[in-house]
């Protein structure tokens, strides 16, 4: 969208501008606009209203070239404002002014690599300090940690005690804290990208990517336990049995939301891919309800047979005081019919101190979780009912059935 008069309103914008509907009504509007003009300051004998005499026909054409110029104009200052920069010239206006040598940092998304570059211009201003630098380090990517070591510091006599030496007063260590949850040899290439446009020239740097590992009971001196929360270290024993993906019929809905109410996705963690039709696609957010909180009651029914009004109290739960979820087979679907929420979900558990999954006995209560079973792709999909789909998961997320037959077990059991 853009605030300046007879541009074109559309993203991604069209490259080049003169093409579409969008750009065919602007034109057309202001062709109108023109013509109206022309027809005010004429004599009065000049009273023709549609196109037809020949001083019509002869200012029509010249408007219509008017039209295309000042489009045309008005598209080219846009892209020399940073906020209204078309994605196709958002690199060669904004890019080349941070990385002169076109090297191009591996950000996914127009809206993030924009902002990055607006964030870079302020820190190229600031100078080569180890704030800027600092910043312009966590600006990659959310949730970045950035510590930056400057050796000299650390060096007699501002510190006696110091482990470095004159030799290392030109050198600092940059280390990032980031966990699993990011590649790390493309923000590698990132951060030797953002250095070199950042870092005083005759400073060198050391770049240490760290992890983290989790202890639930810290180790005492005559035993020694770990409580390793992550699925990395049973792959490095290749001791698991962990499903590699999903697979199924689903639908696409509107606004790139793919749902299968027949499984869940909650092994299903962003940046993940799916595949649809051959073509791939990455998981951009899993969701559980479509729309969210919403306090109207709706009307629903059930796969099992049933009916009534819900009112989702969360992204998640579903509320009904007439109806003990509990009682409901296992895998029972609820269909709501209007609203925001509006499609086919799975019912995965009751919540509250007699909850837990439906179908198991005890379990009662008014108020039950659906399962994840949306997700938010990227990308631009057709809406498309009843498509076969491989949806990759967490390794460990699901597990498969192993069975081994024919093996004698008794070696393993003590007589």
């Amino acid at each position: 969208m853009s605030d300046f008069p007879y541009s074109i309103q559309q993203n991604p914008s069209s490259n080049p501008t003169t093409e579409g509907l969008e750009y065919s009504k602007t034109k057309q509007e202001l062709v109108q606009n023109i013509m109206g003009t022309f027809r005010e300051i004429l004599p009065s004998n000049y009273v023709a209203i549609t196109n037809g005499p020949f001083y019509t026909l002869q200012f029509q054409a010249m408007v219509e070239q008017l039209a295309e110029i000042q489009i045309m104009y008005t598209e080219v200052y846009k892209d020399s404002l940073w906020d209204f920069t078309r994605p196709d010239f958002l690199w060669q206006v904004l890019g080349t002014l941070v990385f002169p040598n076109s090297n191009i940092p591996k950000i996914d998304g127009d809206t993030e690599l924009r902002q990055f570059l607006q964030d870079m211009v302020l820190y190229l201003l600031k100078g080569s300090t180890t704030e800027g630098i600092q910043q312009g380090l966590e600006s990659l990517q959310d949730g970045l940690l950035v510590t930056i070591i400057e050796r000299y510091l650390q060096t007699p006599p501002r510190d006696p005690k110091g482990e470095y030496t004159i030799d290392d007063q030109f050198i600092i260590d940059v280390l990032i804290e980031n966990g699993f949850n990011s590649d790390p040899f493309t923000l590698q290439d990132n951060v030797k990208l953002v250095m070199s446009a950042l870092k005083p020239a005759h400073v060198l740097y050391s770049f240490s990517y760290l992890f983290q590992d989790a202890f639930g009971t810290v180790p005492k001196e005559d035993t020694f336990v770990l409580d390793l929360d992550s699925y990395y270290y049973d792959d490095t024993r290749q001791n698991w049995y962990g499903a590699k993906a999903i697979t199924g019929i689903g639908d696409v809905l509107e606004n790139n939301l793919f749902t299968d109410p027949d499984v869940s996705f909650e092994s299903v963690t962003p940046n993940m891919k799916i595949t649809l039709q051959g073509k791939q696609y990455r998981v951009q957010q899993v969701l559980y309800l479509k729309g969210g909180i919403d306090t109207t009651p709706r009307s629903y029914t059930l796969s099992s047979g049933g009916s009534g009004t819900v009112v989702a109290t969360s992204n998640n739960t579903l509320y009904d005081s007439t109806l003990d979820w509990g009682t409901l087979p296992r895998d029972t679907q609820i269909t709501i019919l209007d609203g925001i929420n509006s499609g086919t979900y799975r019912l995965d558990r009751v919540t509250g101190n007699t909850g837990g999954f439906i179908g198991n006995t005890g379990v009662s209560g008014n108020y039950v979780r659906v399962s994840p079973s949306i997700l938010k792709l990227e990308g631009t999909i057709i809406k498309t009912p009843n498509l076969s789909y491989t949806v990759e998961v967490d390794r460990l997320g699901v597990l498969e059935p192993n069975e081994i037959n024919g093996e004698d077990v008794t070696s393993q059991f003590i007589y």
